[in-house]
């Protein structure tokens, strides 16, 4: 008992040059449309985003003022109030007695002191 097959499906044939002019003129309107995009997006932009070119002679990063490292002594002066504040005497809490003295004093007094050691 031998069945009849049926005879195996054709293949479609696929309008190969049909598809190509569709993929073509789809890229072509998406280029024209990013360029469009692009040109409106730069002429209609506002006066105030539209960046200034700036003189060579400034020092301005960005939008932050920004003057040269070589000229900011802020860090130095405060280097010096704390190389003060460590070489120096002071009162902590002047209620509760407790002062603050250089580090090597202090490793002095705690050294004369022998084996009890310091408050």
């Amino acid at each position: 008992m031998s069945e009849a097959r049926p005879p195996p499906p054709e293949l479609e044939k696929l309008p190969t040059a049909w598809l190509l002019r569709v993929g073509a003129v789809a890229l072509a309107l998406l280029a024209a449309a990013s360029v469009a995009a692009w040109a409106l997006w730069v002429l209609w932009r506002p006066a105030t985003e539209r960046p200034l070119p700036v003189p060579p002679s400034t020092t301005q990063i960005g939008m932050i003022d920004q003057p040269p490292f070589s000229l900011d002594r802020r860090a130095d002066a405060l280097k010096a109030r704390q190389r003060e504040r460590l070489d120096g005497y002071g009162w902590v809490d002047v209620d509760a007695g407790v002062i603050h003295q250089p580090i090597d004093a202090a490793m002095r007094q705690l050294l004369s002191e022998g084996e009890g050691g310091a408050r």
